[in-house]
């Protein structure tokens, strides 16, 4: 129950928070390209590669329902493909196919980067 309890809470802080990180890109940036929607799936690809070694080592940091409520709750609330999906195909019914393409490569490139990244730094931290 711990782990479910946790995983709500997560959800919740997570959701705002890419609501907060969407609205606060489309002020500063404008809202032609997912600005957005790209910050947090770079952030949230690094901060589960990071939170993946440092919950599942030998030496965990935290208890393993804060851990699932990180990553499957906050991280798993605070990225998502089908806005990815659908910010992409916006883009597209726009005749707009550079700018979708660009957040393809984009996301993949940066998403693949940032989890990289996050695991060199969690394995590093975690001593692995």
């Amino acid at each position: 129950m711990q782990h479910v309890v946790a995983i709500a809470i997560g959800g919740a802080v997570g959701a705002v928070c890419r609501y907060g990180v969407n609205q606060g890109c489309a002020r500063l940036l404008g809202d032609h390209f997912a600005f957005g929607t790209l910050a947090v799936n770079t952030a949230g690809c690094f901060l589960l590669g990071l939170a993946i070694p440092l919950g599942t080592s030998d030496s965990a940091r935290w208890h393993p329902a804060a851990h699932s409520g990180l990553t499957i709750g906050f991280l798993g609330a605070l990225t998502t493909f089908s806005t990815f999906g659908y910010d992409t195909a916006r883009l597209v019914e726009g005749s707009r196919h550079g700018l979708a393409t660009t957040n393809i490569a984009a996301n993949v490139v940066l998403g693949l980067a940032a989890v990289g990244a996050g695991l060199a730094c969690g394995r590093w931290l975690s001593g692995g």
